[in-house]
């Protein structure tokens, strides 16, 4: 604690599903008046919940569920059988106290007036903590006071306000003595530590500090007392950072009681020439203006009157609105006996509707097209609406690029109301495949060639249904089902060249032959979690996994099995982190080799793709058969896959002279890939083939690769990749080169 090493971490959470997120802008932990034991606030399933936490194990974490809607700042009593803690139901924070077993949850206050950082005295017997009960507070014209230090007594439930509190007053913590309190207040204009002497009722100021003792809120603790220890610690703003300063035995601070000065002055006020003496007075004073008639001095607003202008806060003057149907001002209003908020009970009550609304249309086009290669129709939009809440959604996209039934279209309905969350849809997906050409000459007429063109266009239909149960913030389960139509068929295009002049004639479709449709059903269920943190261009922190099972039934029959795994672990947060990950998919059963797999994308491994491997009939047994596709070794039904990573910073903010324009992220990373495809019936080797030469048909090697790469986030629109890899296997092996993608890492 005096050099501010870390020891070793106790919590972790945004990546726990048990403790989501630590409660840190507005509650602080406590330990243990032995010091065994600590007490905090974590968010588990979106609730707040107290935990208590083994310090010298570091395991043995006892999870109090509370039935409050939220939670702050704990406070253990002497004996460590008890804590209280401020509690909040319904918009209203009062005090609470609960046994360290969980048992026994008693109610202190129960009032409107909000209660914040409870703080047990060391004989037990009184609660100090901040409150807004105050002379100025008035519920019905909702004014509060500022926060104030109060004691709750225990023994009888009575409540008493240290006197003489000027401006805002947080977070009270006890002396080991008993005899007196610390706590933050802003009175001299600046948030310092004082001290309240139970003895002689007299408040001291301990710290005249310039950057203010404060954290990441105005009422966000900030100071924590050692009872054994006798020291003092709190959180000072300075340098554009918080730090934490400590203090052995803090009531040797104390001087003469704080005097508060009762006719401050400014150096300026408004337009008013500054005056010398006045400068001179306030440099030399360690007292401050206090902030609120500091605040009142210079920030003032006026209102236009039919006279003139005048202050705001002045009363209006006769003829000025107060009376008759003119405008009204608000010092009016707060100064009617009639002010008061609506009666709620006359309010009336109507169940929510959903009623859609547009949130994204993309701009439509449509329009009509005519030259050599046809004409058609093309054309495009897409449209995204959702209720008020954002619990429904509707999305609808189409395109067409010819005909109407080669048509581009999806439309779907999602629904997040309920924790048991669905999604539901129809779309529709042309593809094109070049299978042939030909060229011969028309037997009418010599001089003219005929070109004729074979393309196979499949048609995917699919209507598909999704299913998502939360298990927590982390980790769901996932059902759903897929129907899909695959419909094929062959499309002869023809033109015509006039051999002496090179004219071509416009495309024509001269048959169209339909060929089977394929249909299967694919119901699906998947355990999926994901707990990761982004940076700038990938995730640095964090798992994710899927291990999904997927049967295919109808015209095609496999079973497929999913699994993926990943980690980011950083060796030095936000700057060097390890990426790794593991991924198998394995089709089985009659169709299985039906489902060709293609590992030469950049997002499986690098330094290979169609180019690496030509089908040589010297090579492979089945180059000339109807399996020639399994002479590839990036083909399969099956793969296994391997990559690992470590990424780091190469730029990440640079600004562009005095314009406003920053060069984006740039990211750089150094990588291994391994990859594995094969056939049913195909020998397996794990070991890379190296310069060996091998039958592929027969027998599949690992594949892998090596190098290094850039990322670059382009302001958030895309992610570019440029990747330098060196094969370690097949004929390009040892041959390095670059490759460019876009999409976001692995």
């Amino acid at each position: 604690a005096r050099t501010g090493k870390r020891i070793r971490r106790l919590v972790k959470s945004t990546t726990n599903p048990d403790v989501e997120e630590l409660r840190i802008l507005y509650s602080q932990s406590s330990f243990s008046q032995d010091g065994k034991r600590i007490a905090f606030v974590g968010q588990r399933k979106g609730k707040d919940v107290l935990y208590l936490l083994d310090v010298r194990r570091g395991g043995n974490r006892v999870r109090i569920d509370l039935p409050v809607e939220g939670v702050t700042n704990p406070s253990w009593s002497p004996d460590g059988r008890q804590l209280v803690f401020s509690g909040n139901t319904g918009g209203i924070t009062d005090l609470y106290t609960v046994d360290a077993n969980g048992k026994n949850l008693r109610r202190l206050t129960n009032d409107k007036f909000g209660d914040l950082m409870p703080s047990w005295s060391p004989d037990g017997k009184t609660i100090a903590f901040a409150s807004d009960r105050g002379e100025k507070t008035d519920f019905d014209r909702l004014v509060f006071s500022k926060w104030q230090i109060a004691l709750y007594h225990l023994d009888g439930g009575r409540i008493e306000r240290l006197p003489n509190q000027d401006g805002l007053n947080i977070n009270p913590v006890w002396g080991p003595d008993g005899k007196s309190i610390a706590f933050v207040s802003d009175r001299t204009g600046i948030q310092n530590l004082f001290l309240y002497d139970l003895n002689d009722s007299q408040h001291y100021q301990l710290t005249n500090v310039i950057g203010g003792i404060s954290a990441f809120s105005e009422y966000s603790p900030v100071i924590s007392w050692a009872r054994q220890a006798d020291r003092l610690a709190y959180t000072y703003f300075e340098d554009g950072d918080y730090t934490v300063w400590t203090v052995d035995n803090p009531r040797l601070l104390k001087k003469s009681p704080f005097q508060p000065s009762l006719s401050p002055e400014l150096v300026a006020k408004r337009s008013q020439p500054a005056n010398t003496s006045t400068i001179a007075s306030v440099q030399n004073s360690t007292v401050l203006p206090p902030l609120a008639e500091a605040d009142s001095i210079l920030h003032s607003s006026v209102y236009r009157t039919p006279n003139g202008f005048r202050p705001s806060a002045d009363a209006p003057r006769a003829g000025e609105g107060t009376t008759g149907e003119g405008p009204i001002t608000v010092a009016a209003l707060l100064d009617s006996a009639l002010f008061a908020l609506p009666d709620t009970s006359k309010f009336k009550r109507y169940n929510y509707k959903v009623r859609f609304s547009p949130d994204y249309v993309a701009r439509p086009e449509i329009g009509y097209a005519r030259d050599n290669y046809g004409r058609g129709v093309f054309g495009g939009t897409t449209i995204i609406l959702s209720d008020l809440l954002g619990n429904h959604s509707l999305a609808f996209s189409g395109e067409v690029n010819g005909r109407i039934s080669e048509a581009r279209a999806f439309a779907g309905y999602t629904n997040l109301s309920r924790r048991l969350q669905y999604s539901t849809g129809l779309y529709q997906e042309p593809y094109f495949f070049a299978q042939g050409y030909s060229a011969r000459l028309d037997p009418q007429n010599p001089s003219i060639a005929v070109e004729e063109q074979i393309y196979t266009r499949y048609i995917q239909r699919q209507a598909f249904g999704i299913g998502i149960y939360p298990l927590n913030r982390f980790t769901r389960g996932e059902f759903g089902l897929r129907l899909t139509n695959l419909d094929r068929s062959d499309l002869f295009v023809s033109q015509a060249v006039q051999l002496g002049t090179g004219l071509v004639s416009p495309l024509r479709l001269d048959s169209t032959i339909h060929g089977p449709s394929v249909n299967y059903a694919q119901p699906y269920a998947a355990y999926v979690s994901d707990n990761i943190l982004f940076g700038y261009t990938g995730p640095i922190m964090g798992r994710r996994y899927r291990f999904q099972i997927t049967p295919t039934v109808g015209t095609y029959q496999w079973m497929e099995y999913l699994a993926d795994y990943r980690r980011y672990d950083p060796i030095i947060f936000n700057f060097l982190t390890v990426a790794t990950r593991a991924l198998g998919n394995i089709s089985a059963g009659r169709d299985a080799d039906s489902l060709r797999r293609y590992i030469g994308y950049p997002e499986i491994i690098r330094g290979y793709d169609r180019d690496s491997y030509r089908v040589n009939a010297n090579d492979c047994a089945r180059a000339r058969s109807s399996e020639f596709y399994k002479c590839s070794p990036l083909f399969g039904s099956r793969l296994l896959v391997g990559n690992a990573e470590l990424r780091f910073p190469l730029l990440r903010r640079v600004d562009i002279g005095i314009l406003p324009i920053s060069l984006p992220p740039i990211e750089g990373l150094a990588f291994y890939d391994a990859a594995l495809t094969w056939f049913d019936g195909q020998d397996v080797n794990f070991r890379g083939a190296g310069s060996r030469v091998i039958d592929p048909s027969l027998e599949r090697t690992l594949l892998r690769s090596y190098g290094f790469g850039v990322r670059v986030n382009l302001f958030g629109f895309a992610l570019l990749r440029w990747d330098y890899a060196i094969p370690q296997d097949g004929p390009s092996r040892g041959n390095g080169y670059w490759r460019f993608s876009l999409g976001p890492s692995f």
